[in-house]
């Protein structure tokens, strides 16, 4: 008996299984309750795009801004109202401003036949310098006007500002490029001299305003993104919870381990390379760069967002545990707040708006 017994213990040992307690099955169900309403609320915006998919952004920043200036106060370290009223404009100015430079750029080429659109010249996510720079000195002399302002605290407002609006601006390039691109080509063949490219310009144009591409195909490179990151937390949760022994970084997130990084970036991997693979197959390619013959750049692209996506959790989750924090807030209930949320989203967002116009230039920007 006593035998069976040890057989059954080394057994168990052997697999690494954990057992679920309540707390943790209670967890599981709350977080998926709330992601399924995000689901809900979140889909129909990206499926819509334009300007419904816009003040979805708009309505994230305000949230996100709120909880970027939050986080550093505690009872004793209170900021002036008006660093909330500077970070909000600074936000807004940071994400937006792209629309007026590429408008303004469309403007000046061809003001007869120029119209005011989201997707005009937006080949890249670009911050504002001018902006940035204001940025940078209103928070510098903050630390001479407001004595509990520090200059740690002047680097954390760089630093969150920064990469929020640009993770901000990239989520909007991955839902807008895919017109941005069809836009090109059709600019391209405008220039041209050959006649015959009458008939292509048409079919593009005629492309561009289908409903099957307006509300299907184009939102595929942002799916791909949330495939990607999403599969990547769910898998990584699971297997950790299940499998999980060894810590991945037990100083930043305790409940991190290598089993759950692994699982993870294999989930991932597996259901964003066949999301892109069957769009392509069935003749819906995301991108020109992202379909079948072109199979090398969604590999990379796969692998990419997984990885980065755990270093933007990391990350985000050394910044709460600097600040002795367990959520930047609670608008998403067992989710926390929305950077909680969009922390690996964000930073996955700002490497495919890094390497997609690479890979449309044949990675000729680094030669």
């Amino acid at each position: 008996m006593v035998e069976e017994e040890k057989k059954t213990d080394t057994k168990e040992n052997h697999l690494h299984v954990n057992h679920l307690n309540v707390d943790t099955k209670n967890s599981m169900i709350s977080r998926f309750v709330v992601a399924v309403l995000l689901i809900v609320l979140c889909v129909p915006c990206i499926v819509l795009g334009d300007y419904v998919f816009l003040g979805l952004i708009l309505l994230a920043s305000i949230v996100s801004t709120h909880e970027i200036v939050k986080t550093p106060q505690s009872l004793d370290h209170k900021f002036n109202n008006i660093l909330y009223v500077f970070a909000y404009i600074m936000m807004f100015m940071l994400i937006y401003w792209i629309f007026v430079k590429n408008n303004l750029a469309s403007y000046i080429a061809s003001p007869e036949t120029y119209q005011f659109s989201l997707y005009n010249n937006f080949e890249t996510p670009t911050i504002s310098l001018s902006a940035f720079v204001t940025c940078i000195g209103f928070l510098f002399l903050m630390i001479f006007f407001d004595k509990k302002f520090t200059m740690q605290d002047f680097f954390y407002f760089i630093g969150m500002l920064f990469i929020v609006s640009v993770g901000y601006q990239s989520i909007m390039f991955l839902r807008f490029y895919p017109f941005t691109e069809i836009q090109n080509d059709i600019a391209i063949l405008t220039q041209s001299s050959v006649v015959i490219n009458s008939e292509e310009i048409e079919l593009l144009k005629t492309r561009l305003a289908a409903p099957e591409f307006k509300y299907f195909q184009s939102i595929g490179l942002l799916f791909y993104m949330l495939i990607g990151v999403c599969m990547n937390d769910v898998g990584a949760y699971f297997v950790g919870v299940l499998f999980g022994k060894h810590k991945l970084c037990p100083d930043i997130s305790p409940k991190k381990t290598w089993e759950g990084f692994f699982g993870g970036v294999f989930v991932s991997i597996a259901f964003s390379l066949t999301f892109a693979i069957l769009m392509a197959y069935f003749d819906f390619p995301i991108l020109r760069i992202l379909d079948l013959d072109c199979w090398y750049n969604v590999l990379a692209l796969s692998v990419l967002m997984p990885i980065v996506g755990t270093f933007g959790d990391l990350l985000f989750s050394s910044i709460k545990r600097f600040y002795k924090i367990k959520d930047f807030g609670q608008a998403l209930r067992s989710h926390g707040g929305v950077l909680d949320r969009l922390d690996s989203i964000l930073i996955s967002s700002i490497a495919l708006g890094l390497f997609i116009p690479l890979m449309e230039h044949s990675w000729a920007v680094w030669l």
